[in-house]
């Protein structure tokens, strides 16, 4: 890969200039033929986003289709990206530029939203024809990441980091707010679950995002609480998340007794019954390997009042490590 020439580089950042945006020469990496650009500085915006660096960089490998990147920082790290690809710069320009900062930030009660974005549509289509990559959640305390699902796959992941490495979190924190969110599970240093999503769709993203809103407001309100107002809170939806988790068990426990039942029965050898009945496993097992979801057959614990008094301790910032998710 050759790196780019002063006369590549002052054609590339043409329709850059024309929008008032100067080149970086410094930040960029001309062996690697990327650009950066001066950082712009957007001022906070009261219930949408904190004070932001706006930078982008222009990728411009040979013989290939620009990929033009804008990062919005803040000052705590938390960081939204949209990301276009396409011939023309001008053009990759003046999509970026089509999207306002506040499409990629969310504030709320208690949390601050970053969502990064890849341009897959016009303006006009579903979501604003954006499709997240990312999205990460700042909360007091605790740092929420979600990515969506791999190829074939309807289960984005949600991995819920926690400042205080002795934190402890019920199973059902999240799946109380129904079915589309998966229980928590204590996994290298932080705690995952997922949200099951209707499609890969700009219209199925779009659903996420709300999702994502409401999880985020679902959780500060909860840890800005004392957790053992959680169970007083929640404790139907615990009750309805253990009744879910509990019906792969019942199923299985249902096949059984059916299956033990069946020399009870006094079937002709030509009877249709019958022969459902001698094919069932079969068909049960071509089955539960074709879900996207494989069923988890479980025992789950019954839901009671969370002993500890507070979700973490006051004033640890250190890094998250091992965690333990509570099962009762």
């Amino acid at each position: 890969m050759q790196p780019l020439t002063h006369h590549q580089i002052v054609a590339l950042v043409a329709p850059f200039s024309r929008a008032g945006l100067q080149v970086d020469l410094a930040a960029s990496q001309r062996l690697e033929r990327q650009l950066a650009f001066r950082p712009v500085q957007h001022p906070a915006v009261d219930g949408t986003h904190p004070a932001l660096t706006e930078t982008l960089w222009l990728l411009a490998p040979e013989g290939e289709p620009f990929t033009l990147r804008r990062v919005l920082a803040a000052s705590d790290g938390l960081e939204a990206e949209l990301e276009a690809t396409g011939s023309d710069a001008g053009a990759l320009l003046a999509r970026l530029a089509a999207v306002p900062v506040q499409r990629q930030w969310r504030q709320g009660p208690g949390w601050v939203m970053a969502l990064s974005h890849r341009v897959t549509g016009s303006t006009d289509a579903a979501g604003g024809g954006l499709q997240p990559t990312r999205v990460a959640v700042q909360l007091p305390g605790f740092r929420l990441r979600w990515t969506p699902p791999p190829v074939h796959s309807r289960l984005g992941e949600l991995r819920l980091a926690a400042a205080d490495p002795q934190a402890r979190l019920p199973e059902d924190l999240l799946a109380v707010l129904g079915y589309p969110w998966t229980r928590l599970v204590a996994m290298d240093g932080a705690w995952i679950a997922h949200l099951r999503q209707r499609g890969n769709g700009l219209g199925a993203f779009a659903q996420v995002e709300q999702r994502l809103v409401r999880t985020a407001d679902h959780l500060a309100a909860t840890f800005t609480a004392p957790p053992a107002l959680f169970h007083r809170r929640h404790w139907g939806a615990r009750w309805r998340v253990t009744g879910r988790r509990s019906i792969p068990a019942l199923l299985s426990l249902g096949l059984v007794a059916a299956a033990a039942a069946v020399p009870q029965l006094t079937l002709a050898p030509e009877s249709v019954l019958r022969m459902l009945i001698l094919n069932a496993p079969p068909l049960l097992l071509i089955g539960f390997f074709c879900l996207r979801e494989v069923p988890r057959i479980e025992i789950p614990p019954l839901p009671r009042p969370l002993r500890q008094a507070a979700w973490q301790a006051a004033g640890d910032t250190a890094a998250p490590t091992t965690h333990a998710t509570l099962s009762t």
